[in-house]
């Protein structure tokens, strides 16, 4: 029987998949619609009466999600390898939350060294992120995103640790001190893959910001340009490519795919990431008309 962690993130891929097609016929959408579904260089609310600011954001408050991961997933951390590590036991609202997560299914399967590989993985992601927010990514003064966006993205990062801890058994206990003989041969392939995309989301955040500055690394500008160069080269977003990619490789770490409320939250990465880049390469190709014919939107050759 699905779990209501699973059920919550079908509901949440769903919901993106409808949203989708407000974006898709805007000239049919109210634009308090677009204002809450959209954010940056997408909204289409163009002859449509505005919302109030106050439903939207800065697109710099991403970092708000990523400061917010760091302390759930760090927090998470820290009580699974005390439990798993030192037969602690997690406070009770944890427990309320991870039974909660699992209902009606009581039985899960997931081994405790990959759920704490994952959480690592993640926390890593997190920092990462927010110092790229912070001290990388050149935001536009006119780059909004809607309250409920800003919503989703802190209940994202928050929910990411208590679905990987809530489809672990922690009826197992691991010695810390010998951690080595539990590594399995997909462990490190999940955590090079995680490591591989890592790096080339950081790059293509750099090749971003790049567009916007000098020389000297000085803002210049805060206008669209056409990227050029790596991964641009195949595909407008290759961030979101690699987001997809990161949150596979998180999958395969965990014994295998074997962590079902894991791979439910990683079908609704892979619907959003699509569905926002393929907008995104919409309107990169209705705004610049050299833009190049054979890139195509998130996934290389296909999409």
């Amino acid at each position: 029987m699905i779990s209501l962690c699973s059920l919550i993130w079908g509901v949440c891929s769903v919901w993106v998949l409808l949203g989708a097609l407000f974006v898709a016929f805007p000239q049919y959408s109210p634009a308090v619609i677009l204002d809450l579904y959209v954010y940056g260089k997408i909204r289409k609310t163009d002859g449509k009466s505005k919302q109030s600011d106050f439903l939207l954001f800065p697109k710099s408050f991403f970092s708000h999600f990523y400061l917010g991961g760091i302390i759930w997933i760090s927090t998470l951390l820290v009580l699974s390898l005390s439990v798993a590590c030192q037969g602690g036991e997690f406070p009770d609202i944890v427990n309320f939350l991870i039974d909660l997560m699992r209902y009606p299914n009581v039985k899960v399967h997931g081994d405790v060294f990959p759920t704490l590989l994952v959480l690592v993985c993640s926390d890593i992601q997190v920092v990462r992120r927010f110092l790229e927010c912070k001290l990388v990514s050149v935001y536009s003064p006119g780059g909004k995103m809607s309250i409920i966006i800003y919503l989703v993205g802190v209940c994202f990062y928050a929910a990411l640790p208590l679905t990987t801890v809530s489809g672990t058994d922690f009826t197992q206990k691991i010695c810390c001190a010998s951690f080595l003989d539990d590594v399995k041969f997909y462990h490190a392939v999940g955590v090079s893959v995680f490591l591989w995309a890592s790096w080339h989301q950081n790059r293509a955040v750099n090749q971003f910001a790049k567009l916007r500055q000098n020389k000297s690394g000085s803002v210049e500008n805060t206008r669209h340009h056409i990227p050029h160069g790596g991964l641009f080269q195949f595909v407008s977003c290759p961030h979101y490519t690699m987001e997809i990619i990161i949150y596979l490789s998180l999958c395969i770490i965990i014994t295998a795919f074997q962590n079902n409320m894991l791979v439910a939250l990683f079908v609704f990465v892979l619907i959003n990431q699509v569905v926002t880049g393929y907008f995104t390469h919409a309107w990169y190709k209705e705004t610049f008309k050299n833009y190049p014919k054979d890139r195509k939107a998130v996934l290389p050759f296909l999409l």
